[in-house]
C-alpha cells in the first residue's frame, strides 16, 4: 500500500500574508470522517456549502465555504475537502490544528500535485506546468504554461513515442521473420520510419527550446570595458536606476541583475564590473565575476564607447578580439555576441557614423546607441528577440524545462545512431535497441518511467498547498 493510500494531507493553499480569503485544502482516505467532525454534518458532493468550522470542542472557529470532491473527480484523484474561510493567518492555523487532531499530516510541497500524478489525473509533464504556471510572471509565460497544463507538450511527446513503437513493430517484425518476403521490413522502410521520426523530434525540440527560454528567460550580460557606458545602458533598459553611473571608471564593482519582459519573453540581464587590469582587490573580485557571468551568459551585449573607435568603425573587430583575449574569454563571435556601439550622443555626425557601421563587414550584429538619449534603444530590443530565436507568439507554443530538452538530445542521439546503422545495413537487433532507448528517455518527460529521486526533486520545488 502506497503512503498516499494510508495517509490524509492538510496544507494552506493560499500565500503567506495578509488577505481576505484563505483556502486550506484536505486529500486523502480520512476526507470525508474529517469532513463529518469538521463541518458537523456530511457535505453534499460538488457544493458549496455556507457552514460554521467546528473546533474539537464543538465551538466556532470560522464561518466559511466548504466544498467536497468524491475521488477520483477531483485534483489529487482522492476524496478532497476544500475550506475557504477568512485569511488571518492565526485563524488558518487554527483549523490546521484541528485537522492535525482529527488525523491529517502536513502535506509536502507539491504533494496533492504529486498525488495527483501518481493517480493518473496528470503526467510529469503537465505537472511541472503547474508549478510554471504558478510561477508565469509575464502573460506569454502564464498562455504557455496552461497549454502545457492541457496537454498540448504531452500530445506532442505522445505522437512521438507511438511512431517510435510502429517503427520498433517494424524492426522487430524484420528480426522475427527475416526469411520471409515482408516489405514493412525493408531496410528502406524502417530507414524512412526512422528519418520520420528525426523530423517529428526536431520540430518538437525547436518548440521546446522556445519554451524554456520563454520560462527560465534570455540571460544577457552587460560587458565591456570600464567607463563605456554599460550601467546607462541597463538604466535604461529596465527603465528605472537600477545602477550607480558616474563618470569614474571602475564604479561597478560587483554584477547587478535585473529583469525585463520584451513582448512577453523574460530577459535577465547583468551588468558586470568593467574589465581592466586592477590591483584593487576588490574590483580584482568584481573582474572575476564579470569573467563568470560573460562566460555563463547565454548572450552577450558588448558594449564600446563610440568615441574610442578614432572614426573607424572596422576598427570594432580588433576592439572585441583583444577584449576577447586580454581577459581569456572564449567568445562565440557568430552566435551569442551584439556589438552596442554607444554614446552616439557625444558626436556630431552619428548619421554617417552609423552608416559606416551597416556598410563594414564585421559579420557580428552592430547596434549604434546612445543609452543617455535611449536613441537606437527599441533596435535592441528587436534584437533581443532574434538571438531568443522567438520572433513571434503561436498558439501551439508551450513551456518546457531544461530537462525535457536534455532528454530530447538523447533521444535525438540514439535515433541518430540507429539511422546511421540503418543506412549501412547494420544488425537490426543493434537498430532496435538504439530505438528502445530513445523511446525509453522519451518516456522519461512525461513520467512513464522516471526514478524517484527525479520525482522528489520537481515536486519539492513545488510551495506547500498544492
Amino acid at each position: 500500500m502506497s503512503l498516499s493510500e494510508e495517509t490524509t494531507i492538510c496544507a494552506i493553499s493560499t500565500p503567506p500574508g495578509r488577505g481576505s480569503v484563505g483556502i486550506i485544502r484536505v486529500s486523502g482516505p480520512k476526507t470525508s470522517a474529517i469532513s463529518m467532525k469538521i463541518l458537523g454534518f456530511k457535505p453534499e458532493i460538488r457544493y458549496a456549502h455556507t457552514c460554521q468550522f467546528l473546533n474539537q470542542d464543538q465551538s466556532v472557529i470560522d464561518i466559511g465555504i466548504a466544498i467536497f470532491f468524491e475521488g477520483p473527480n477531483s485534483y489529487t484523484g482522492e476524496d478532497t475537502l476544500e475550506l475557504q474561510c477568512h485569511g488571518s493567518l492565526p485563524l488558518l492555523n487554527e483549523i490546521i490544528n484541528r485537522l492535525l487532531s482529527l488525523g491529517a499530516v502536513i502535506a509536502r510541497p507539491g504533494e496533492f500535485t504529486e498525488r495527483s500524478f501518481l493517480n493518473g489525473k496528470m503526467d510529469l509533464a503537465q505537472a511541472e506546468a503547474v508549478a510554471d504556471l504558478i510561477e508565469s510572471g509575464t502573460e506569454q509565460q502564464a498562455k504557455s504554461a496552461s497549454r502545457t497544463l492541457r496537454g498540448a507538450f504531452s500530445d506532442r511527446i505522445k505522437k512521438l513515442q507511438e511512431q517510435l513503437t510502429k517503427t520498433r513493430i517494424n524492426v522487430e517484425a524484420a528480426i522475427d521473420f527475416s526469411d520471409e518476403d515482408l516489405e514493412l521490413s525493408s531496410n528502406e522502410t524502417i530507414l524512412n520510419l526512422i528519418t520520420k521520426c528525426l523530423t517529428d523530434l526536431d520540430t518538437v525540440f525547436t518548440k521546446a527550446k522556445q519554451g524554456v527560454i520563454l520560462k527560465e528567460g534570455l540571460q544577457v550580460v552587460i560587458a565591456g570595458y570600464p567607463n563605456s557606458g554599460k550601467s546607462t545602458l541597463l538604466n535604461a533598459i529596465a527603465g528605472e536606476d537600477a545602477a550607480i553611473v558616474t563618470e569614474i571608471p571602475g564604479t561597478t564593482r560587483d554584477i547587478l541583475n535585473v529583469e525585463v519582459s520584451v513582448r512577453g519573453i523574460p530577459i535577465k540581464i547583468t551588468d558586470t564590473a568593467g574589465l581592466r587590469e586592477t590591483n584593487d582587490p576588490v574590483e580584482l573580485e568584481g573582474v572575476r565575476r564579470a569573467q563568470e557571468a560573460i562566460i555563463a551568459a547565454d548572450h552577450i551585449l558588448f558594449v564600446v564607447d563610440i568615441t574610442t573607435l578614432n572614426d573607424q568603425p572596422r576598427n570594432l573587430r580588433d576592439v572585441i578580439t583583444s577584449f576577447s583575449d586580454d581577459f581569456s574569454l572564449k567568445l562565440n563571435l557568430e552566435k551569442n555576441l551584439t556589438i552596442v556601439v554607444n554614446k552616439l550622443d557625444l558626436i556630431e555626425n552619428y548619421g554617417f557614423f552609423t552608416e559606416e557601421l551597416q556598410a563594414a563587414d564585421i559579420q557580428i550584429p552592430v547596434i549604434a546607441i546612445s543609452a543617455k538619449t535611449e536613441e537606437g534603444l527599441d533596435n535592441l530590443r528587436e534584437n533581443f528577440l532574434k538571438v531568443s530565436d522567438h520572433l513571434c507568439f503561436t498558439e501551439d507554443n508551450f513551456s518546457a524545462r531544461t530537462r525535457h530538452i536534455s532528454a530530447l538530445d538523447v533521444a535525438k542521439t540514439h535515433l541518430k545512431r540507429a539511422q546511421k546503422l540503418a543506412k549501412g545495413s547494420i544488425d537490426l537487433e543493434l537498430i532496435a535497441e538504439e530505438l528502445r532507448l530513445s523511446q525509453l528517455v522519451m518516456g522519461s518527460i512525461t513520467g512513464e518511467l522516471t526514478s524517484d529521486d527525479l520525482l522528489g526533486e520537481i515536486f519539492g520545488s513545488f510551495c506547500v498547498g498544492k
